[in-house]
């Protein structure tokens, strides 16, 4: 009992902490966002725990499973006339072993080092924040978005080198690719959207456009967002070792070299007004 104890202390530590999740899409900046906060002395952040897209369903499969077989059980008890039933878990349990889950790994990164944010990168995070609180409820969000046809262009490009044959197979043709992303993009942005607008406060969005040039004045809010130290030489530093580990493909305006005029037209009508809403033009 007193290793259990010291495990819990640990993970009461873990969230008095500030916890915060950067989401976004492929190839959208979060990887240097990752690197960037994890270059601060006041922060640790790391990734991918993909919590909500791979642990949550292995966890509640195997809850699942349980209820079930506990269920029979007692039935089983109960037909032959014997007193008791087996217990299943309810759904509090799952909350608070997914929260105990998350706490054991953010622990794990930050070891015994003092810092005051803990961060983690799963881009995919971005489709289930509604779950994600309800693990960690005091947790904040950093979203990273970028032009969705910039964006678009970027992640065709990426699977054409990476894939052996499959993602040319599903799509032959950029267009092909290219429809189904706008429609991914536009569920990310206003997936966001609708977190920020019901827990005020806890998200903030960076445009990765903004990760160039000398001055890197995006950064400055973010920091302020998480409450460390925002001055000049730290952002420089921040920014000076994450671009050493990722270099990011950030070219804005490029889409304009790949799109042909049904790309143009049908991003137009499909992301038009969320692109206009983001500051893009269209």
């Amino acid at each position: 009992m007193e290793e259990y104890r010291k495990t819990h202390e640990r993970l009461v530590q873990v969230f008095d902490r500030e916890i915060v999740f950067i989401v976004g899409a492929t190839r959208w900046g979060t990887a240097w966002v990752q690197q960037c906060l994890d270059a601060h002395p006041e922060i640790c952040c790391k990734g991918e725990g993909h919590f909500t897209d791979s642990l949550f369903p292995l966890l509640a499969k195997a809850f699942d499973a349980y209820n079930a077989q506990s269920e029979v059980v007692g039935n089983r008890l109960q037909s032959s006339g014997l007193p008791g039933n087996a217990a299943g878990f309810t759904i509090d349990d799952v909350h608070y072993l997914m929260t105990t889950a998350i706490g054991l790994m953010l622990s794990r990164w930050v070891g015994a080092g003092e810092v005051r944010v803990i961060a983690e990168k799963t881009p995919e995070h971005i489709v289930a924040l509604d779950k994600l609180i309800k693990s960690v409820p005091a947790m904040k969000v950093i979203h990273v978005y970028r032009d969705a046809r910039d964006e678009a262009v970027a992640v065709w490009d990426f699977n054409q080198s990476l894939s052996q044959g499959a993602f040319q197979q599903k799509f032959p043709r950029f267009g092909d690719f290219a429809k189904v992303f706008a429609d991914n993009w536009s569920q990310s942005i206003t997936t966001t959207r609708g977190f920020d607008r019901d827990h005020r406060g806890r998200c903030c969005h960076v445009r990765a456009e903004g990760f160039q040039g000398e001055e890197l004045q995006v950064l400055r809010p973010l920091l302020q967002f998480l409450g460390v130290d925002d001055g000049e030489a730290v952002i420089k530093n921040c920014a000076d070792i994450a671009w050493e580990a990722v270099p990011l493909d950030v070219d804005p305006g490029a889409w304009k070299k790949k799109f042909d005029d049904e790309n143009r037209q049908f991003y137009q009508r499909e992301c038009g007004e969320l692109l206009k809403l983001l500051g893009y033009e269209v």
